[in-house]
């Protein structure tokens, strides 16, 4: 009996997890002079988000009939929650595209026409909206420097600083 709830149970509980947690990489490209980012959001947080932002009943992040049209509402989603200032000057960034990796789906941006980086204000608001535990943590690295910082409710935004390579 106990093995047969458990069964029963398992595909739910397979799309649970106790927290919520994106993960950023945010890498510059010198040769390409581009900052190239990905966002990892598991499969579930981010189907809620998209819903409730865009008011649908139903969005499927894992298997999408329409990877393109997916692709368009995370776009528009993220392009009202992440935004970024580098060296002092807002800049929107491109939305690439996602592909899912397992119980996730890592969504890729860009900001073209960044020869350098001395200062990279992140503010990432995704997911706190549905979420009152969100954690987003954004790993940065720039040259041989790396920085790492963790955003939430309480610190929507965060100012990285480099030296000069």
């Amino acid at each position: 009996m106990l093995l047969k709830i458990l069964f029963s149970v398992w595909p739910l509980l397979s799309f649970w997890h106790p927290f919520h947690v994106s993960v950023v990489e945010i890498r510059h490209n010198a040769e390409e002079q581009v900052l190239q980012m990905s966002q990892r959001i598991f499969l579930d947080d981010l189907e809620e988000a998209v819903e409730g932002f865009h008011a649908l009943d139903y969005v499927d992040t894992a298997s999408p009939d329409d990877l393109v049209r997916l692709d368009s509402l995370i776009a528009s989603y993220l392009k009202a929650k992440v935004f970024f200032r580098v060296n002092g000057e807002n800049r929107d960034f491109t939305y690439v595209g996602s592909e899912k990796e397992g119980d996730a789906r890592w969504c890729y941006f860009m900001i073209d026409a960044v020869p350098s980086v001395r200062t990279l204000e992140v503010t990432n608001v995704a997911l706190m909206d549905v979420f009152d535990d969100q954690e987003n943590i954004i790993h940065c690295v720039v040259g041989n420097q790396k920085r790492s910082y963790k955003l939430n409710k309480q610190s929507k935004y965060f100012t990285f600083e480099f030296e000069k390579e």
